[in-house]
C-alpha cells in the first residue's frame, strides 16, 4: 500500500507541474483612432493598417497543458466634409495566427 501511495504522490505532482510548464499564452491587442474635418474644398486622406501576427511552436510530448492565442483590433475613423471637401478613409486589418505541435 506505501507503494501505491508514494507512487500515486509522483503522478500527481507530474501532473501538476506538467500543465503549468506546457501552458503557451499569447495576446495582441491593437487601437487605431483617426479623426478628420475637411471644410472649403480641402481634402483629407486617413489610411489605417494593422497587423497582427502569431506563432507558436510546440515539440516533444507534453501531457495536459493548454494554448491559447488573443488578438483584438479595433479602428474608428471619423470624417466630416462641408462645402465641397472630401475625406478619404481606408481601413484594412490582417490577423494570422498559427499554432504548430510537432509529436517525436
Amino acid at each position: 500500500m506505501i507503494k501505491k501511495t508514494y507512487t500515486f504522490g509522483i503522478v500527481a505532482a507530474a501532473l501538476l507541474i506538467a500543465p503549468t510548464a506546457a501552458f503557451a499564452d499569447q495576446s495582441s491587442q491593437q487601437e487605431l483612432n483617426q479623426s478628420a474635418t475637411a471644410v472649403g474644398q480641402s481634402t483629407v486622406n486617413q489610411r489605417a493598417n494593422q497587423t497582427s501576427v502569431q506563432y507558436q511552436n510546440r515539440f516533444g510530448h507534453h501531457y495536459g497543458g493548454s494554448q491559447s492565442q488573443d488578438s483584438r483590433q479595433l479602428i474608428n475613423q471619423n470624417g466630416y466634409a462641408s462645402d465641397g471637401s472630401l475625406v478619404n478613409q481606408n481601413a484594412n486589418q490582417v490577423n494570422l495566427q498559427h499554432q504548430y505541435r510537432f509529436r517525436r
